[in-house]
């Protein structure tokens, strides 16, 4: 579990730098594959109640906050007019 919100923990960090840096969503596309790969293994982990449960809800909370942080700097690039729906 840790090693999973480890992974997804960089990759969102490497997403939000590049938004941050005015760059398309796009450009971070090994990234959002590496963190949403870490998200689905932890949202299974945590489904299967195995191992240490306290740790995979808070995982799966960590990662919820990430996403909402995501669409919000989506939604802003949006609105701003650098992102294209």
């Amino acid at each position: 579990m840790l090693i999973e919100l480890m992974a997804a923990n960089a990759a969102f960090a490497v997403i939000k730098q590049t938004l941050s840096n005015g760059k398309e969503i796009a450009d971070a596309g090994s990234a959002l594959t590496k963190y949403f790969s870490a998200s689905q293994a932890i949202e299974k982990k945590a489904q299967l109640g195995t191992g240490d449960v306290l740790a995979a809800y808070q995982a799966k909370q960590a990662i919820e906050r990430q996403e909402k942080e995501l669409e919000f700097m989506l939604n802003k690039q949006g609105l701003l007019g650098y992102y294209k729906y």
